[in-house]
């Protein structure tokens, strides 16, 4: 896998992980997915959000996969080992789907040991997997992988020191940003292979190719006057919001956890709007905003809420000329290759979009004298995701 270089330092590290991957790992990675009648996705944090966007997009394609989350109201029952064989029983071969970083993560840890435990007792282990895309192949999810499914290693940050100055962040990313963004590239690179039904020959193909859009968006993004603005709004002190629907909504999710480290420690607060714990917001708030049609109802009413409240509102979107970027403030438009039924790439992009936003408003509190150390952000990623 041949891919140009980028002038954005996390960037060239999420592209010299890419082309580190093992071809092996990624064909029976797509074998499993392509094979299973039913996926269950298993992650914390961005992590989770990363597959929840995938996923999504998986279970919406024509002839879409079966998806079921642990937090779905249908979930047949309170543990993997007693769900995976009612799901088996409805859609056929069950994949556990998990993306952690490090492999340690507790959640997907406890829901891969139980389905293990449910593996060994059978005879035709094909009917359940376990599917692990870490970091850590030496990792109790990695082993896990390994025996009972498949394992894939894509690696992560390389530099874990405390005292790490913010100078470093914009080259390294925030704490799994680089997993993350990685493995996000991947899935969706998979999930278009599912649905035409491709040979595992043209993964590496699409993950080039979808490494070349999101190089140029970041290198677009980072310089343009929308991502200035937003840092230029962002560094007061007023509150900020995230709103989208759907596979939007991740997107939100995902940026707001990342921001939020940053906007906590200068004594601001990050939400996602509708969310039972997101305040009414006041004059001076920011609110960002992705959306690929730019005309979901509720999202629109939301802008236009904001703005009788005297707020800003920043978006992120998939159509021009759409309601949505009407009533923006400053708008950022993504071009997408989707067409209906297919997985939609606008999400993956968007993601990516939006990744350098805290890492630029770190650089510039450092411009002002602040410096916030990598143990600070470390201490607000151990308590809230």
């Amino acid at each position: 896998m041949s891919i140009q270089a980028s002038t954005v330092g996390f960037m060239n590290r999420i592209i010299k992980n890419l082309t580190e991957l093992n071809p092996r790992q990624l064909e029976n990675l797509y074998i499993d997915l392509k094979s299973a009648g039913v996926i269950i996705p298993s992650g914390e944090g961005r992590s989770k959000g990363a597959l929840s966007i995938v996923c999504s997009e998986m279970a919406k394609m024509s002839r879409g996969k079966i998806v079921v989350d642990r937090g779905d109201i249908g979930f047949p029952e309170r543990d993997i080992d007693m769900a995976a064989p009612i799901l088996r029983q409805r859609y056929g071969q069950v994949s556990l789907l998990i993306l952690s970083g490090s492999g340690k993560s507790l959640i997907p840890l406890v829901d891969a040991q139980k389905m293990a435990l449910l593996i060994s007792k059978i005879e035709n282990n094909r009917d359940y997997r376990i599917d692990v895309i870490t970091s850590d192949s030496e990792s109790p999810l990695g082993k896990l992988g390994e025996k009972f499914g498949t394992l894939t290693i894509l690696k992560g940050r390389e530099i874990y020191n405390d005292s790490a100055e913010t100078t470093e962040f914009k080259a390294v990313g925030i704490l799994e940003d680089v997993f993350i963004l990685g493995a996000g590239l991947i899935l969706h690179a998979l999930a278009e292979a599912i649905h035409e039904d491709s040979s595992p020959s043209v993964i590496n193909q699409k993950i080039s190719r979808l490494v070349g859009e999101t190089t140029l968006i970041v290198e677009d993004i980072v310089k343009s006057d929308f991502l200035k603005t937003l840092v230029d709004l962002l560094e007061r002190r007023h509150v900020c919001f995230f709103a989208g629907l759907g596979s939007s909504h991740e997107v939100a999710r995902m940026t707001a956890v990342r921001l939020g480290h940053v906007k906590r420690a200068i004594g601001d607060q990050v939400y996602v709007s509708g969310e039972s714990s997101t305040p009414a917001p006041r004059a001076g708030d920011v609110l960002i905003v992705i959306s690929y049609s730019g005309e979901t109802e509720v999202v629109a009413s939301w802008c236009k809420n904001f703005k009788k409240l005297g707020g800003i509102v920043a978006s992120i979107v998939g159509t021009k000329n759409s309601t949505i970027e009407s009533l923006s403030d400053y708008s950022y438009y993504i071009e997408s290759k989707y067409r209906a039924g297919s997985p939609n790439d606008f999400y993956i992009k968007a993601a990516y979009a939006t990744s350098p936003i805290p890492l630029y408003l770190v650089d510039r509190l450092r411009d002002r004298g602040l410096r916030l150390p990598e143990y600070i952000l470390k201490w607000y990623h151990s308590v809230i995701s």
